[in-house]
C-alpha cells in the first residue's frame, strides 16, 4: 500500500482548517443547513467527499476573500504577493507579468502599470475560483482528517442534524435507512480503509491500547474499522467518520459510545532504538 504523492496548497490549507476548527460551535448547525443536501449524499455511503469538506467549502471563498483584501489593504505589492503565495499553493502559474514595484516611484500606482497587473491577476484567480476553493478544501482536509478528536466533535453535532432531518433523509434515500430510522451499516471500500489505516498508522485508537495491527509485529491482532460516532447514535456512514481499532477495543466500544482519542506520535518522539 503506498499513498500517491501530489502537489497539496498546504499553507492555505492549514489557514481554512484552523479558521474552520476555531469557528466550528459558532456555524456547524448554519454550514450544515446551507450545503443539507451535499450532507445527506456524503452521510448514507463513503463518499471521498465528506461532511468536513462540505463545511470547510462553508469558510472557503477565495473570491470573496480577495475583494475584501482589495478593498481594506493600501500595500498593493503585498496584496500581490499574497495572490502569488495562493497561485504557488495551488500550482497555478498564469502567464502574466510580474509588476516592477522595486523600480516603481509612484507611491499609489495610478499612472504605472502595478496596478493594472494585479486586478489582471485578481480577473486570473477569479475565473479559476471554483478550482482553487476545491485545492485549498482538499489541503486542508489533511489536517482535519487527523485530528480525531475534532472528528469525535464534529460527527457528534452531525448526529444531533441527522436525527432533527431523518425524515427527509429516508425521504431521499429510503434504500439507506433502517427500520429503526437510522443510517444502515454498508460495506467499507478499500479506499476508505486504506485511508484510516495509513492516518492512524496501524495502530489501535484506544489509548489504552495502541497494539499494532500492521501484522508486521504481531499477526495475531485483527483490525476493524470503527464509526467513531455508531450509528445507533445517529452517527454515519460518512467517510470521516472513522478510526481504526483492534478487534477487543472494537467489541467493547459498542455501539452506545463514541470513544475516541487524540493520542498520536509527534514526529520528534522518533528516536532511535539503542543497540543491545
Amino acid at each position: 500500500m503506498a499513498a500517491k504523492d501530489e502537489h497539496l496548497a498546504l499553507s492555505s490549507g492549514i489557514g481554512l482548517a484552523g479558521l474552520a476548527v476555531s469557528n466550528f460551535w459558532d456555524y456547524s448547525s448554519e454550514a450544515f443547513s446551507c450545503f443539507k443536501d451535499e450532507i445527506f449524499e456524503s452521510i448514507v455511503k463513503p463518499n471521498k467527499l465528506t461532511a468536513v469538506h462540505h463545511y470547510l467549502f462553508f469558510f472557503q471563498d477565495i473570491e470573496d476573500e480577495l475583494d475584501k483584501i482589495y478593498k481594506n489593504v493600501d500595500d498593493l505589492q503585498w496584496i500581490y504577493n499574497f495572490m502569488i503565495r495562493t497561485l504557488e499553493g495551488v500550482n497555478l502559474q498564469p502567464n502574466i507579468p510580474t509588476p516592477d514595484f522595486a523600480g516603481c516611484s509612484d507611491e499609489y500606482h495610478k499612472e504605472c502599470n502595478c496596478r493594472e497587473i494585479v486586478e489582471q491577476l485578481m480577473e486570473y484567480i477569479n475565473e479559476h475560483q471554483d478550482k482553487i476553493d476545491e485545492l485549498i478544501v482538499h489541503a486542508a482536509f489533511q489536517f482535519i482528517f487527523q485530528d480525531r478528536k475534532f472528528l469525535h466533535d464534529f460527527h457528534l453535532e452531525l448526529s444531533a442534524f441527522i436525527q432533527e432531518h431523518m425524515e427527509e433523509i429516508e425521504e431521499q434515500f429510503p434504500e439507506y435507512v433502517t427500520n429503526k430510522k437510522r443510517i444502515k451499516r454498508v460495506y467499507f471500500p478499500k479506499w476508505l480503509t486504506d485511508a484510516v489505516f495509513y492516518r492512524d498508522k496501524g495502530t489501535c485508537s484506544n489509548p489504552e491500547c495502541r497494539c499494532d495491527l500492521s501484522n508486521l509485529i504481531r499477526t495475531q491482532n485483527t483490525k476493524h474499522i470503527d464509526h467513531i460516532v455508531p450509528l445507533d447514535l445517529y452517527g454515519s456512514n460518512d467517510a470521516s467518520n472513522f478510526q481504526l481499532l483492534c478487534e477487543p477495543c472494537n467489541t467493547s466500544k459498542g455501539a452506545r459510545s463514541t470513544a475516541s482519542s487524540s493520542v498520536n506520535a509527534p514526529y520528534w518522539n522518533i528516536e532511535k532504538q539503542s543497540k543491545v
